[in-house]
């Protein structure tokens, strides 16, 4: 797994030992599936705080450009939970693109983003998150 690890002293950017030891094992095992290209999880200011991406992946974009996506993740998430009253709580947003499925999940002050193959089943990953146990103990 490629590390890509960012703490800026905010609370909510950090994680203590423990649970950031128990995410870096759930996003590698989630990584092992070899549909996935990237695991991250990540704060609402858009910082990476867990995860990486699978070692056979070419990165395609530059650092600055992750970043970008990261914060416009981050963002994404947090526009639509402001219809949390009404549409009820956001499971899961989709996007699928030409070259890429990427997911992304709200965990409480987090937020979780993966990469997937284009031809990859959502519903699959989503089971596997689960099952893996990402939403036990959140964030």
């Amino acid at each position: 797994m490629i590390k890509q690890l960012i703490f800026n002293g905010d609370p909510k950017s950090t994680l203590d030992v423990n649970k950031y030891l128990q995410l870096e094992n759930k996003c590698h095992s989630l990584l092992n599936n070899n549909e996935i290209r990237f695991v991250g999880i990540i704060n609402r200011m858009g910082n990476i705080i867990s995860g990486g991406f699978s070692e056979e992946v070419d990165l395609l974009e530059t650092d600055e450009k992750r970043r970008k996506l990261y914060m416009q993740t981050a963002l994404e998430i947090s526009m639509r939970e402001d219809f949390n009253d009404t549409l009820g709580k956001i499971n899961y947003i989709a996007t699928n693109r030409d070259n890429v499925l990427v997911i992304t999940m709200p965990m409480n002050n987090h937020v979780m983003l993966i990469s997937a193959k284009p031809t990859s089943k959502v519903e699959q990953i989503i089971t596997k998150v689960h099952a893996l146990g990402f939403f036990q103990s959140e964030v």
